[in-house]
C-alpha cells in the first residue's frame, strides 16, 4: 500500500512539473509571440532543477506533498492539523499562514540541524501522531520544509505534508497572511 502511494504521489509530482511546463507564457513584447516556458525570468533549467529536487526528497523523506488550493481548503474548514512555518522568525512576522507555528530550520538537510533547531520543532508537534503534520518554508526550492517534513516522519508521525509552494506561492494564489 505504502509503495502504490509512493508510486501515486510521485506520479502526481511529475504530472504538476510536467503541467506547469506545459503551461507556459507568451512573450508578445515582439512579433511574433514566441513561447519562453514557465519560468519567469525564461530559465526553463531551473524549474526543472526545482521539480526534480522536489521529487526525490519527497521520495526519499516518505511524506506527501499539499498544493496551495488543497491546504487553502484545509485552514478554511478548520481542518484539525499542525501547521508550522520553519522560516526565521522575522519571515514568519512579515506574514504566515493562518494558524501557522514557527520553528526555524535550516535550509537543508546537509547543513545539519542543531539540537536546539529539532528541540524547538518536536515541541511543536501534536500529541496524536496521526494528526496531520504541514510544513512549509518560503518557495519550492527552499529546502527547510523537507527538513521539518523529515524530522516529523522520523518522530513517527504518520501524516506528514510538506507544502512546497511555500509563503510565495500562498501570496501568490492571493490568500491572507497574518503578520
Amino acid at each position: 500500500m505504502k509503495k502504490r502511494g509512493l508510486i501515486l504521489l510521485m506520479t502526481m509530482a511529475l504530472s504538476v512539473a510536467v503541467f506547469a511546463g506545459c503551461t507556459s507564457k507568451t512573450d508578445t513584447s515582439t512579433t511574433p509571440a514566441k513561447t519562453v516556458g514557465s519560468a519567469v525570468d525564461g530559465n526553463e533549467v531551473s524549474i526543472e532543477t526545482a521539480a526534480i529536487k522536489l521529487v526525490n526528497q519527497t521520495k526519499a523523506g516518505g511524506y506527501s506533498l499539499v498544493s496551495s488550493e488543497e491546504l487553502k481548503s484545509w485552514v478554511d474548514s478548520g481542518k484539525e492539523m499542525v501547521v508550522i512555518d520553519t522560516m526565521p522568525a522575522s519571515s514568519f512576522a512579515d506574514g504566515h499562514i493562518k494558524g501557522a507555528v514557527n520553528a526555524e530550520l535550516p535550509k537543508t538537510q546537509e547543513e545539519g540541524t542543531t539540537a536546539e533547531q529539532k528541540e524547538a520543532f518536536v515541541k511543536l508537534l501534536p500529541a496524536d501522531k496521526n494528526t496531520p503534520v504541514v510544513v512549509y518554508c518560503g518557495f519550492v526550492a527552499c529546502g527547510r520544509s523537507d527538513v521539518g517534513a523529515v524530522i516529523a516522519i522520523q518522530e513517527g508521525y504518520t501524516n506528514v505534508y510538506r507544502y512546497p509552494g511555500g509563503i510565495v506561492a500562498w501570496k501568490d494564489a492571493g490568500y491572507e497572511v497574518v503578520k
